[in-house]
């Protein structure tokens, strides 16, 4: 037998102004709404009653009776969530009553201000799919006025959880009342205006003319704007300095888009055309290294078409708009934003039920996002569903291989990280040969840079097998690209692909023994790195720069130069500290790797070695370079079984790196660190 309840929804909130208002608001749309007629006469029931406490209560970890027996007897639960709620322990214990009575699939988060990372209350960021169920009314600069007038078909999807409605259904009927309401209020506007008089025939001709010439000038001035958008700026891309001059043009645009907006007679034409600019914007400022501006801009977007899709049904372009705003806040190395933009992408394009290949790129994204924050088994499954997505898809559309080849790149820089090696050239192989394909047939800035990265990922699982002819190969052809389009010394993408390249062939010559070759190599990164922390000032860039200070500090030690060593490190493993707190557990367990080899060959205090390196590797237990400096830490503290253990496996994973650890010792020995174990060691190297 059903639940019978007393309340149908209970609203939990935090007593400040906005939240207040809001709540209000939403209580009395609630307790007035009525179903349209038609699923009334279905025997769907109406909403009849909801709770609110209209006092702040005071803090206590046990519910007064009133709340409690509310809860208790409450259906669903809406709770009202700004950048306040999270220090109120009256929300979270709410929330957490309600989880506690079985209910979490009826919780309604109505997000007014912040993000979900900033505005739920703790628990419930574990109620399991809740984003999934948000209702976001936020706005620029929290106008209540405009919150309302998205409220009204926000809510719609807990009025359906209420009243047992399926939503598409209720989403319709509800806009066929509008609709209807429109029409009476129009045909009684009509019917005042003829009852008033008839317009003379010589004035309705003038007002035609007037109309007729208003439309054409918008038409024309839409076609403009339209080139300005799109054609201008596309052409312009493979322009050396041309960025920050599109951005310009697009800022213009989007003035100039807002006046005829003003006079349009096509209004959700002229919205579509708002969004597309900025989102046009988003792109440019990120490229320019401006991340802020960037989601900025993405964000304006994403609120046009989230108005856009409420009004249509059609979410595609706000899943799309969501995706692009996932991969700009990778570029401020804000990837647990990242994260949520990207699943809400993925839900929203399921929801729409086509494009698989849209979907499978998404994914991909969500995919080298989750490499970033160390999730890699959850990169896996969206590297592997991205897959079966393609499997089907006919490999001569573009967009097609444009997916194919991303999703390849990305999933192959997860493998190189694990240590899987030939996995990882496989599958960075492919993503080459798809990169080269798409240049023969777009020849763009973009596919141009990403068949370079593919390439130097390829040659790097080379150089680790000590295939170092084809690397430097590989190494060369990229370069070769990379060069040419970091001329745009605006475009901060290939200034980025072109120092990672610096970087992998310095690795490639250090594991050779060529190390003044190397320190040109790694130098040259470093400065380019440094040049691009410097313009976007983002954690993840930082941590890119200091990984290339100590890339250049471990190759100078290794040709004796430890004073030059010792401060490379000092200085890299300051700027990692910093970032790495920032940006999570794949870039904290970097920093303990390099720390420990610190600790290792310029304090020479091994315990201390060992420690780091162990945090390292709880950390990241697949990552190669902290399973290393860890077995250098154990050689000299005597542990050898761990020592045998981790450099054994380490060099079972491709000659290069077996080379790389004989190289090391060796280099180890001439800096003075000593060890009865060291030929034992040497002896179990493949």
């Amino acid at each position: 037998m059903a639940q019978e309840y007393q309340y149908d929804v209970f609203l939990s909130y935090r007593h400040k102004s906005l939240d207040s208002i809001i709540t209000q608001k939403t209580f009395h749309f609630l307790e007035s709404y009525r179903l349209p007629a038609s699923l009334r006469h279905k025997g769907y029931p109406d909403i009849h009653r909801a709770f609110r406490d209209t006092e702040e209560l005071p803090v206590s970890r046990i519910l007064t009776d009133t709340i409690d027996n509310a809860l208790r007897s409450t259906k669903c639960l809406l709770v009202v969530c700004s950048t306040d709620t999270p220090s109120s322990e009256w929300v979270d214990r709410e929330v957490s009553t309600f989880i506690e009575l079985g209910r979490a699939e009826h919780i309604y988060p109505l997000l007014i201000s912040g993000d979900p990372e900033v505005s739920f209350p703790p628990s419930l960021k574990q109620v399991p799919d809740i984003m999934d169920r948000v209702v976001d009314i936020r706005t620029p600069g929290n106008s209540v006025r405009k919150m309302l007038a998205k409220e009204d078909p926000a809510l719609l999807k807990i009025v359906a959880d209420i009243t047992g409605c399926p939503l598409p259904e209720l989403q319709r009927e509800h806009g066929m009342r509008k609709t209807r309401r429109f029409a009476a209020r129009a045909a009684a506007a009509a019917a005042a205006f003829f009852l008033a008089g008839a317009v003379s025939l010589s004035l309705m001709n003038q007002a035609k003319n007037y109309r007729d010439r208003a439309q054409a000038a918008e038409k024309s001035s839409m076609q403009v704007l339209q080139e300005l958008t799109y054609g201008l700026p596309d052409k312009l891309t493979g322009v050396p300095g041309a960025y920050s001059k599109i951005a310009g043009i697009l800022e213009e645009n989007a003035r100039q888009i807002n006046d005829i907006l003003l006079l349009s007679t096509d209004k959700t034409g002229a919205q579509y055309e708002v969004a597309a600019n900025y989102e046009k914007l988003a792109t440019a400022m990120s490229v320019l290294g401006s991340y802020t501006e960037a989601g900025r801009y993405q964000q304006q977007a994403i609120d046009v078409y989230t108005a856009l899709c409420e009004e249509s049904g059609d979410f595609a372009p706000l899943a799309s708009a969501k995706n692009n705003y996932g991969n700009v806040l990778i570029g401020a190395g804000r990837f647990q934003e990242a994260a949520d933009a990207f699943r809400e992408a993925i839900a929203l394009q399921r929801e729409t039920g086509e494009d698989p290949v849209t979907l499978a790129a998404m994914l991909s994204n969500a995919g080298a996002n989750a490499i970033n924050l160390g999730l890699e088994d959850d990169a896996i499954a969206y590297f592997q569903e991205c897959e079966q997505l393609l499997a089907d898809q006919d490999d001569s559309d573009y967009a097609t291989l444009a997916t194919r080849a991303d999703c390849a790149y990305n999933h192959g820089a997860l493998c190189f990280r694990r240590g899987e090696y030939k996995e990882a050239q496989d599958l960075l192989s492919r993503a080459a040969a798809d990169y080269d394909a798409l240049c023969q047939r777009v020849d763009s800035p973009q596919n141009r840079n990403s068949l370079s990265k593919a390439l130097s990922g390829h040659a790097l699982c080379l150089s680790d097998q000590g295939l170092y002819a084809e690397a430097i190969a590989d190494y060369r052809q990229a370069i070769a690209i990379s060069q040419e389009l970091a001329e745009d010394a605006e475009n901060t993408d290939a200034l980025s692909t072109l120092a990672d390249l610096y970087n992998n062939c310095g690795v490639c010559l250090n594991t050779q023994g060529k190390y003044q070759d190397a320190d040109q190599y790694f130098s040259a990164a470093a400065e380019l790195y440094g040049k691009i922390y410097e313009k976007t000032g983002t954690d993840a860039e930082a941590a890119v720069y200091a990984s290339a200070l100590l890339n250049t500090g471990e190759n100078a030690f290794k040709a004796g130069d430890y004073d030059r060593s010792g401060s490379l490190f000092r200085q890299g493993l300051d700027i990692l500290a910093g970032a790495a707190e920032q940006l999570g557990d794949t870039y904290t367990s970097q920093f303990y790797a390099w720390q420990s080899y610190d600790l290792l060959i310029h304090a020479r205090d091994y315990a201390a070695a060992v420690d780091s390196g162990v945090k390292a590797v709880q950390l990241q237990p697949g990552n190669v370079l902290a399973n290393i400096n860890l077995g250098y830490a154990c050689l000299y503290s005597g542990y050898y079984d761990d020592c045998d253990q981790l450099l054994t496996w380490a060099a079972g994973l491709g000659e290069g790196i077996a080379e790389a650890i004989r190289l090391d010792l060796e280099a180890q020995e001439a800096a003075g660190l000593s060890s009865e174990h060291t030929e034992a060691l040497l002896s179990l190297l493949p």
